[in-house]
């Protein structure tokens, strides 16, 4: 098993970021069920800016390949450093072999060991950005550049009417977007390595400007290559799972106008994955799952391609063992309907034309080991009746079978038939939120040459 380095900051309570993690039903309240929520007010913690955060017609998170969050990193090594000087930058990407390969950069100053939720220091003594770094980066076609430290401004009042810091790094930061070059801040250092595979993926925010994101290292891919392939599904205003999302429009300390994407959704809709304690108030939370779920959420995983069948299906025992006979069994298991494909996961039929899996498949699955089990399609039977009536939690049958005996659901995935081999490489990074039931994601599959 490779070694999984996670590079991000914990979304929790903060004196600057209005971003705040929320639980929207509780046993507590005798709720049927646990469900997170999340508040996601344009930046803040480790995030992604895209060129359309300078200006609305500018270029949106969805409008670069997904490859560009996923793939081979450079790591520039500047521990402790007051200002990222542009040769020394300059001087480690000419180290490194096929470097007109590598579009993403990141610069490790170790700053990121000095925030805290309290402390202000941490935005006033950030490293400089020297200007001249532009020039460098688009000299080796860089694209994505990564930063352990943060280029905000704060400048409106926050819990402390007397803070008014104008960061220098700001104005880098508007040349940086003007270059067509995406950014990442607040990176986490937690790597030495000069190369490594970085995978730090937007929330599927169609036309967003910013988004979290929990970017991730893997040292012994880096050479590796394959077809990366989007399997979210987006956020959208569903008729069933509430979100609300927009835009905000502000003005920065120049008195220009900029933008930054702002959610809220709570529940489990949309790609997410799932905790024990969803279902089961004495189940397991993320927190507390191996390494946060991330053992479990980046793994190799089988294909059930389950696409011929006519919908709705039961999903059985020998339907899968048939599917999986040519396979090597891997860690988890993907069940792919189509139904997202097929029906439209923004339709009423999605629940009632949905397959559902069978007690015995289950139970399959259980024997078998599998440490998450990936869907496009509501598991339960019960679920078909979601739109319609209040279904409650001794319902849910197979839910509890699969908590029960330590396994996890990764929900919500359309486009499955893109994948082409019969195992698969799945990334399913939750974010790292102070939440109990489960967290939303972005999920890719890597189909290696």
């Amino acid at each position: 098993m490779s070694q999984i380095i996670d590079c991000s900051q914990r979304i929790e309570a903060n004196w600057n970021w209005n971003t705040t993690t929320f639980i929207s039903q509780a046993y507590k309240n005798n709720d049927q069920f646990q469900e997170f929520g999340l508040k996601w007010c344009g930046s803040g913690f480790t995030y992604i800016t895209t060129p359309k955060w300078i200006n609305s017609q500018y270029k949106s998170l969805d409008s670069y390949d997904i490859s560009l969050f996923c793939g081979p990193a450079v790591i520039i090594d500047l521990p402790n450093k007051s200002k990222v000087d542009s040769d020394h930058v300059e001087k480690e990407l000419q180290k490194i072999d096929n470097i007109n390969e590598i579009e993403i950069c990141i610069i490790s100053t170790k700053h990121s060991k000095n925030f805290t939720t309290k402390d202000f220091n941490y935005w006033k003594n950030s490293p400089l950005l020297d200007l001249s770094l532009i020039d460098t980066l688009k000299k080796f076609k860089i694209k994505h550049l990564v930063l352990d430290f943060n280029c905000e401004s704060i400048f409106s009042k926050r819990t402390d009417d007397k803070i008014n810091f104008i960061n220098p790094n700001e104005n880098f930061k508007i040349q940086l977007l003007e270059n067509d070059i995406v950014l990442t801040e607040n990176f986490v250092s937690n790597n030495n390595k000069n190369t490594s595979y970085y995978i730090g993926l937007p929330i599927s925010i169609p036309n967003g400007s910013t988004s979290p994101t929990r970017p991730i290292l893997i040292n012994d891919w880096f050479k590796r290559k394959g077809k990366i392939i989007d399997v979210a599904t987006p956020l959208f205003n569903h008729w069933r799972w509430k979100l609300d999302i927009w835009e905000n429009n502000f003005d920065d300390y120049l008195g220009q106008q900029r933008n930054e994407t702002n959610f809220i959704f709570s529940g489990h809709g949309f790609n997410h994955c799932d905790a024990p304690i969803h279902m089961n108030r004495d189940g397991k939370t993320i927190q507390e799952l191996p390494n946060e779920g991330l053992d479990i959420f980046i793994n190799e995983a089988n294909l059930i391609d389950m696409s011929e069948y006519e919908l709705p299906f039961k999903v059985t025992k020998d339907i899968i063992e048939s599917k999986i006979k040519d396979c090597d069994k891997k860690n988890l298991i993907i069940l792919r309907s189509d139904l997202t494909n097929k029906v439209g996961y923004e339709s009423r039929e999605w629940h009632l034309k949905s397959p559902s899996i069978e007690l015995e498949a289950a139970n399959w699955i259980v024997d078998n080991k599998f440490k998450s089990v990936c869907l496009d399609f509501p598991q339960d039977f019960i679920a078909r009746e979601m739109p319609d009536r209040m279904v409650y939690n001794e319902e849910f049958e197979i839910h509890h079978k699969i908590f029960d005996n330590g396994i996890t659901f990764i929900e919500d995935l359309m486009n499955l038939g893109e994948i082409t081999n019969n195992t698969t490489q799945i990334c399913a990074i939750p974010l790292k939120m102070d939440c109990l039931d489960g967290a939303p994601m972005r999920t890719v599959a890597i189909d290696w040459f």
